[in-house]
């Protein structure tokens, strides 16, 4: 990795520059091109809606950006192209294998952590010559965003918290958020009857193994108990770590059976991660998890949730991948 030039200056605001350069940009038909679904198709299983609320609600998302891992040398081209994918893609229709219908306009764009590289200012701010995180998903994509930190947003792997800081900075002021923990890190929101809740790095206690949980378990349970109780709404959380054989060894056992025993009397949809940096849809416990794979591979993934059913449908650089249609109403 090519070391950063000290003389460069950091960006003190975040940069409308964006807006200007793809101003004139048309999408990638080659990146839109087809229906064929190329990887695999996965059947997760019923689980029924009891709830009378209509749910409609789109939402894109991606992981593991890494900013600065190529910021210098080619100015993290692959995450833009997600941007500019995304900015297009609504209007399009999603693969045959998932129903070929109309993709909506999402409410927002989930980031599951490693945002960054080293959980640097520069990372994530950008040099003025050198696009950062907030350039590109904070100024060019055209829709609400929701991130949660990872293991290299901070000091884990990183060599700074700038990048995890700045996930409690953005949440005072984040669009639609219902349900924030004492420390600000962690947040929930509603969209129609459908609960989502932000983990970061992933559910555990304040310290712990890798020490930047920030207590996350527990705003799990309360929020939960406040914000779904026994309304048997549908849940949909997002973390960094996953249940993957690349991410037991970052949490314990121990964490992973207090975190079933926090969510096993909710009606959980979908469990979201990154960290692997490989895309898969598995089964943890008897709950549907989605290992959005990477953004330096041009990963990430488009989600529909009705009353009916949950549409997953994965994209890479070269377009289509894998995807997945979960029945959740049986007649």
């Amino acid at each position: 990795m090519k070391k950063y030039n000290s003389t460069l200056n950091y960006k003190g605001n975040i940069s409308r520059r964006q807006f200007i350069k793809t101003a004139g940009l048309t999408a990638c038909t080659a990146l839109m091109g087809g229906n064929v679904c190329k990887g695999k198709v996965y059947k997760g299983k019923t689980n029924k809606f009891t709830t009378g609320s209509d749910a409609d609600v789109t939402f894109f998302i991606t992981t593991d950006t890494h900013y600065g891992l190529k910021q210098i040398t080619n100015n993290e081209q692959v995450n833009k192209d997600i941007v500019t994918d995304m900015n297009a893609m609504p209007s399009n229709n999603y693969p045959a294998s998932v129903g070929g219908e109309l993709i909506q306009q999402p409410r927002g764009v989930l980031v599951a952590g490693d945002i960054t590289d080293l959980g640097k200012e520069a990372e994530w701010e950008g040099y003025d010559s050198y696009d950062g995180f907030i350039d590109d998903f904070g100024t060019t994509l055209n829709y609400p965003l929701y991130e949660a930190y990872g293991n290299h947003d901070c000091t884990i792997n990183g060599t700074e918290n700038y990048a995890k800081n700045q996930v409690k900075v953005r949440n005072q002021t984040r669009p639609g958020i219902t349900g924030l923990s004492s420390n600000g890190y962690h947040y929930s929101w509603d969209w129609d009857n459908v609960h989502f809740v932000n983990l970061n790095l992933y559910p555990g206690p304040q310290g712990g193994r890798t020490h930047e949980a920030e207590g996350s378990i527990d705003f799990l349970t309360a929020d939960l108990a406040a914000n779904v109780g026994i309304s048997n709404n549908p849940v949909v959380i997002y973390h960094h770590f996953g249940m993957d054989p690349n991410s037991v060894n970052w949490w314990t056992d121990g964490d992973r059976d207090a975190y079933y025993e926090a969510i096993k009397n909710y009606r959980i949809i979908g469990i979201f991660h990154g960290h692997s940096h490989v895309l898969n849809v598995y089964q943890w416990r008897g709950i549907d998890v989605y290992d959005i794979g990477t953004g330096i591979k041009g990963e990430w993934a488009v989600v529909n949730i009705t009353d009916a059913e949950l549409i997953f449908a994965s994209r890479n650089k070269y377009g289509w991948h894998t995807t997945a249609r979960k029945i959740l109403n049986e007649p």
